[in-house]
């Protein structure tokens, strides 16, 4: 099974992503987080053993530099199944080409990466948690695409592969806006150049809403999520894991008395309060 998470940036997908996959594994499911790339935050270098703040920005850059090139170079020993990925890459470029070259390729290489991914996810016999996937990637493109219209976006929409279960990730602008600036302050003048500017990125907060209606007229319904607050993540988190549980049931063979072993959710809850941004 495969759920993705989209949403505008800074809506806490990532976030809400590790809340998730620890909520489903306290239920006693199996899952796997994929995590798109963003360096740490500056509070997670001490955990990583990077006390200097400036140490800890150089080896985000480097490590924002060189992931993908290992990756790609990984992928370069199964050339059947890279050359799927580069297929699947370059119709999503040509449907929803970016205005710049250097947004072109970066994007391009995104979902080589994403692909190969998606298709390893797709065997798996547990859970698979992205948090940004395909859908995801069609809202950059159409954000920096030259003519982002219906029937392209749709287009785009209609042939990327498909996630089991779609949710998307919302908060109000005004909280984006403020955790958009606070990421910007901890980031270095290098980090800054991997990201869009402040205003094209809530611009997508219109995208993201034209993609879920487009969704919608699909019959790809995503389900709702924020995680503003304990209240909110709690509900956000019960309501998901209801969803998903009958289609587990159904491919496992889950009991019911195997049902009432798991363990419940009030003691996770209590601690996901405390990882709250």
């Amino acid at each position: 099974m495969i759920i993705e998470l989209f949403g505008p940036p800074g809506a806490g997908k990532t976030t809400f992503a590790h809340a998730l996959a620890a909520y489903l594994r306290e239920h006693g499911r199996v899952v796997e987080l994929i995590l798109s790339y963003r360096p740490a935050e500056p509070s997670s270098a001490v955990g990583a053993g990077i006390a200097d703040p400036m140490q800890h920005q150089a080896a985000a850059v480097v490590r924002r530099v060189t992931r993908p090139a290992v990756e790609m170079l990984t992928m370069v020993r199964h050339p059947v199944a890279n050359s799927r990925d580069v297929r699947t890459a370059a119709d999503l470029i040509r449907l929803l080409s970016p205005k710049s070259l250097i947004w072109s390729m970066r994007m391009r290489q995104y979902i080589i990466r994403l692909s190969h991914a998606w298709q390893r996810a797709s065997q798996a016999s547990h859970i698979v948690l992205f948090d940004q996937g395909f859908v995801q990637a069609v809202c950059s493109l159409a954000l920096l695409g030259r003519t982002p219209d219906d029937a392209l976006i749709a287009r785009a929409l209609g042939c990327v592969p498909k996630s089991d279960f779609l949710i998307r990730i919302d908060a109000p602008r005004g909280t984006l806006e403020s955790r958009l600036r606070d990421r910007q302050r901890h980031q270095s003048a290098i980090e800054r150049l991997f990201e869009l500017d402040l205003e094209t990125n809530l611009d997508s907060m219109r995208i993201v809403d034209h993609l879920d209606d487009l969704l919608g007229r699909q019959g790809r319904s995503a389900i709702a999520a924020a995680s503003l607050d304990s209240h909110s993540l709690r509900e956000s988190l019960e309501r998901i894991e209801r969803r998903i549980d009958p289609a587990l049931r159904t491919s496992r063979g889950v009991t019911a008395a195997e049902q009432r072993s798991r363990p419940q959710p009030r003691q996770f809850l209590e601690q996901q309060d405390e990882l709250r941004r």
